[in-house]
């Protein structure tokens, strides 16, 4: 019923028990809907995140349901831009499509590549011989060099110099090891925003060439359509700049400057995942410390800021001078 606002059926099975109104932990969960443990722990953190349930304070944890008015609009709204934009996209490609086919002077325009190692040497290509400017949204599933090696970072470019701009999704960045290569890529010069979802997977490269996916999600990237200048480039620039400015920036240490009753370095950090929307469970992983060592730090940052949500600490840090992301 709720897979129309992106809910699994264990998210969905989890998100009903907990509307009948008492507040339920785990086990409970797991008795109540007879899913596994780890589905019911993973419903849990995508609920959370999408503001449909809330974890209550102490121990042992435990979540009740949230109003479910205000979280369901605010889903239904992102679902309904996202159609939107995929749908424009789609209606590009396909009249650049049949231009393509029918016409001499747009031959070339467009390419398709297919099998997962011409797409990695495609990819390869475009971060090879991009002068000034590589733009990008970063999303999964990655193509990968013949050595095995994601095509997906700032390292493989040759050219110093090169502005390197790209957008992840949220969910991205609870994939193990991405705040890291992400992190290291912003100490190469890197600049990183965060949307809530990546509506697509985007090279664009200096202007000159773009690369997205044959199919808008894909799970293995095995063909891709190879853009070059012309009125589809135009349009796919013009999408990443609007989404570029819809993203939040991601500091890594939080920015700012530090203030003189003001958060230790990690307490920054963790700030700066929660100001990008990162569950309690995310963030430990990605830390790689423990959650009940998150969850207490959290709920003592939370305390110092005299703070009722997450959303409103990062709000009251900023105001103190504790954190604030870059323009």
């Amino acid at each position: 019923m709720l897979e129309v606002l992106g809910l699994d059926h264990g998210q969905e099975a989890a998100y009903f028990v907990l509307l009948e109104g008492v507040p339920l932990g785990r086990d409970e969960l797991v008795a109540r809907t007879a899913l596994e443990p780890e589905t019911v722990r993973g419903a849990l953190t995508r609920l959370e995140d999408r503001g449909l349930v809330s974890r209550l304070p102490g121990e042992p944890a435990r979540w009740t349901a949230l109003p479910p008015e205000h979280a369901i609009e605010v889903l239904l709204l992102a679902r309904e831009r996202d159609i939107r934009r995929v749908r424009a996209l789609s209606q590009w490609l396909g009249e650049k499509h049949r231009k393509g086919r029918v016409g001499q002077g747009s031959a070339g325009l467009i390419e398709v590549i297919n099998g997962p190692e011409a797409v990695a040497r495609c990819g390869q290509q475009l971060f090879t011989s991009v002068e000034r400017e590589l733009r990008g949204v970063d999303a999964p599933p990655y193509a990968l060099a013949r050595d095995g090696a994601a095509v997906n970072s700032s390292r493989n470019m040759a050219s110093p110099g090169v502005r390197s701009r790209f957008i992840h999704g949220r969910e991205n960045l609870t994939r193990p090891g991405t705040i890291h290569r992400i992190e290291r890529d912003m100490a190469q010069g890197e600049e990183i925003r965060v949307l809530p979802r990546a509506p697509m997977k985007l090279i664009l490269a200096d202007g000159q060439a773009g690369l997205i996916p044959l199919v808008a999600t894909p799970q293995v990237l095995d063909s891709c359509i190879l853009v070059r200048p012309s009125a589809l480039l135009d349009a796919l620039s013009e999408l990443f700049e609007t989404l570029w400015q819809q993203a939040q920036p991601y500091v890594p240490d939080g920015g700012g400057t530090q203030a003189e009753d003001g958060p230790t370095p990690d307490e920054r950090r963790i700030l700066s995942l929660l100001a990008v929307g990162l569950s309690d469970e995310a963030i430990a992983r990605q830390l790689g410390i423990g959650l009940r060592t998150v969850q207490r730090r959290v709920r003592a940052l939370l305390q110092r800021l005299g703070a009722a949500s997450r959303f409103q600490a990062g709000v009251l840090a900023a105001d103190r001078g504790w954190w604030r992301p870059r323009d």
